[in-house]
Formats: C-alpha cells, sequence, structure tokens
C-alpha cells in the first residue's frame, strides 16, 4: 500500500473537514446525495467529453494503481538487467534476441530490441533518454 496515496487522501479530508467545522459549518452539510450527484456526474460527463471511452475504462482500471504498488518492483528490474548483461558479455549482443519474448515490460523490449538490431550506443542512449522524458 503507497502510504504516501493513503496520506494525501486523508490530509484532503482532514483538510475539508477542519475547514467546514472552523465555519460552524456540520458535516451532514457536504453528505448530501444531491450535491455527491451534481459533482460527481458533471466531473464523470466532462470526462466522458474530453477523452475516449476506452481512455476512461483504462484509467478507472488502473486507479488501484495510486493505492497499491506496482507488481514489478526494482529488485526484479535489476536481476533482469544482470542476466540479459552477463548473457549479452558471454554470448554476444545477438544472443538476446532468444530472451525478447520472455519480457514483458514494453520499454525494455523495445529497447533490446533496439540494441539487438544493432543500433549504435550513442543513438541508443538519446532515444531511450527521448522516451523517458516522453
Amino acid at each position: 500500500m503507497d502510504k504516501a496515496s493513503v496520506s494525501g487522501v486523508l490530509l484532503g479530508l482532514v483538510g475539508i473537514i477542519g475547514g467546514l467545522l472552523l465555519e460552524g459549518g456540520k458535516i451532514s452539510q457536504i453528505l448530501q446525495p444531491t450535491a455527491a450527484m451534481i459533482v460527481f456526474g458533471g466531473t464523470l460527463g466532462a470526462v466522458l467529453i474530453q477523452f475516449p471511452l476506452p481512455v476512461v475504462t483504462g484509467a478507472l482500471r488502473r486507479l488501484a494503481g495510486i493505492f497499491f504498488e506496482p507488481g514489478a518492483t526494482l529488485e526484479s528490474a535489476m536481476e533482469l538487467l544482470v542476466t540479459l548483461a552477463n548473457l549479452a558479455r558471454r554470448y554476444g549482443i545477438g544472443s538476446l534476441d532468444a530472451e525478447l519474448g520472455t519480457i514483458q515490460d514494453p520499454f525494455m523490449k523495445e529497447v533490446l530490441m533496439l540494441a539487438v538490431d544493432g543500433t549504435e550506443p550513442q543513438e541508443l542512449r538519446k532515444i531511450v533518454e527521448l522516451e523517458l522524458d516522453n
């Protein structure tokens, strides 16, 4: 569970409720179904106008990723890189072509394909940096 995201949600709620109570309001004032329908319905309508449906549904599916850490860890990526580096050192960069089918990360797969295809190291570095920036 991502502690920063949970803390952010809690801090936001404390700020809203605290500000309401400081002004003499009651919590029941912000828990109105009509107001919730206006805010959430209007927001959803505006989002659907702005973005195509597949983009919206994809974003909703990935919403849990805000609060839960992704399955791939830094350690597993490092292990994969070390393994691939050892293979390339022992058998040459062309030997990595056989490993492309096992790689799940699209970024890593693209970089390896470029390396196997013989892209110059300086050019490969420029491409990777540009991709990361984008």
